[in-house]
């Protein structure tokens, strides 16, 4: 005889199995401390009266995480302590060795600066200040080290379960700051910040913790024009807090912070430094600390009668996405007008001499292949990895790049990164930048609208892949 249900048996509800962003990859993770020695030219501010280096504030690292595909190809994500590549050239001969050396594509790799504005910039055309004859040797030291660096990642691959999920840190402010009638790069108090912190744990199949991955978006310039500490900026406490407490390597990737940066800044004060990383620290860490257990997802198992009606989910075993795919996308985005080095000389007469140089170089080494209303190819790269993507671009993009695709894709983990495989010292701002006009409007070489048909051919191609099916099986 069957027992007739109990009403409270038949509330169900309209979702009864919830899974955070999951993956399930081959994946190895590898890291090198790359420091170069204390006396090196160090800093890329013009404001800065000395070059040479004094100290270590925190080592610079080079880490890399390698994905082993189904032909056993190799695809990396290098994050490494730099502000950028130097020079188109420089920049060319950085990447052309390292994939050389290891036998891959130019297109199997990016390679991703954290932006720190207090390391050595591995350009050997910059003008001959103190320290620079060091600059020819680190830059052997960045591709040996990275090299090496790889190749452990790619011995230590292994079947690997990631979760990715999104958290919060209010490290980052709005830095374009109106002032009369111009635009400072200062902290703007009546506009809010993309707060979004991105993270990806990799675990064994036992559950253990390989890899924490972060990708946070704000520009590492807490140390500035009077520091003479060699330092990857907040960064570097960052990682040391989150690899204290995981006991294993974190990935950091710089994220779309052309229009962000710390609030407390322009200090030659380390401490500083350590206090913003302590904030970006501590926000993994709580994020990490929401996740549910490694590859797991949570079901609906009913109802018990207590003061109230208490629904219960447990968790149980499943299986991420394996849906992979990598792919460069090559944007036409138009040059603007560029003034001439003579007009910006002119434009600039009666700034301080030091930083009118510091100017002129980066204009003068930035420009060369480009010309006035030329239509160019600016590279994205989009990968995807299971539940989540990696978007990335060479410029600094300003953070509508990351909000806008986010806003797009809610069912997925976007991790967007600036400064990836050539020296991308030119901003991407959006249009109402131009009108202010924002520091970072003048300063690049691409007019209005870059931004757009960046966001428009990205998300185009999140779709298309989204739109595949998944073979994933849940256990």
């Amino acid at each position: 005889m069957t027992m007739p249900q109990s009403p409270n048996e038949q509330l169900t509800p309209s979702t009864t199995v919830w899974r955070e962003s999951l993956s399930a990859l081959k994946l190895g993770i590898a890291q090198l401390n790359i420091t170069p020695p204390v006396g090196i030219e160090s800093g890329v501010w013009g404001a800065s009266k000395f070059s040479r280096s004094q100290s270590v504030h925190m080592g610079l690292f080079v880490t890399v995480l390698a994905r082993e595909d189904i032909n056993k190809k190799i695809w990396f994500i290098v994050g490494i302590d730099l502000c950028a590549l130097g020079c188109n050239e420089c920049a060319e001969k950085i990447l052309s060795s390292i994939v050389f050396r290891l036998e891959i594509d130019r297109d199997q790799l990016l390679f991703s600066s954290s932006h720190s504005h207090s390391t050595p910039l591995p350009c050997i055309h910059r003008s001959k200040k103190d320290g620079h004859e060091l600059v020819p040797e680190f830059l052997g030291q960045i591709i040996a080290g990275t090299v090496k660096t790889c190749k452990q990642a790619v011995h230590n691959i292994a079947d690997a379960n990631v979760t990715w999920a999104y958290g919060k840190c209010d490290l980052a402010v709005n830095r374009d700051l109106p002032c009369g009638s111009h635009e400072v790069v200062a902290f703007n108090p009546a506009v809010k910040a993309d707060d979004t912190l991105a993270v990806g744990r990799v675990s064994d199949q036992s559950g253990d913790l390989v890899a924490i991955l972060v990708n946070y978006a704000c520009h590492p310039t807490t140390l500035a024009w009077d520091n003479r500490a060699i330092s990857p900026d907040y960064v570097g406490q960052a990682r040391e807090i989150v690899e204290t407490s995981t006991k294993v390597p974190m990935l950091f990737l710089q994220g779309a912070s052309g229009d962000l940066s710390p609030r407390n800044q322009y200090s030659g004060d380390t401490g500083l430094a350590d206090k913003n990383g302590e904030n970006l620290g501590h926000s993994v860490l709580a994020t990490l600390a929401a996740m549910q257990s490694p590859s797991t997802e949570l079901r609906w198992q009913g109802i018990v009668e207590s003061g109230a009606l208490l629904g219960q989910w447990h968790e149980f075993a499943t299986k991420g996405s394996i849906m992979t795919s990598e792919k460069r996308i090559d944007v036409d985005v138009r040059v603007k007008e560029l003034k001439s080095i003579d007009q910006l000389r002119e434009e600039w007469a009666g700034i301080d001499p030091d930083a009118l140089e510091e100017r002129i170089q980066r204009a003068t080494r930035l420009r060369i292949g480009f010309s006035s209303g030329q239509i160019t190819k600016h590279p994205v790269w989009v990968w995807q990895w299971g539940d989540a993507f990696f978007i990335a671009q060479p410029g600094e993009a300003y953070s509508y790049l990351q909000t806008e695709l986010r806003r797009r894709n809610p069912d997925r983990v976007i991790f967007v990164l600036n400064l990836t495989n050539n020296p991308g010292l030119f901003y991407l701002p959006t249009k109402s930048a131009y009108v202010a006009p924002a520091y970072q409007a003048w300063q690049t070489l691409l007019a209005p609208g870059a931004l757009d048909a960046v966001i428009e051919a990205a998300d185009a191609e999140i779709k298309k892949l989204k739109g595949r099916k998944d073979d994933t099986i849940n256990s």
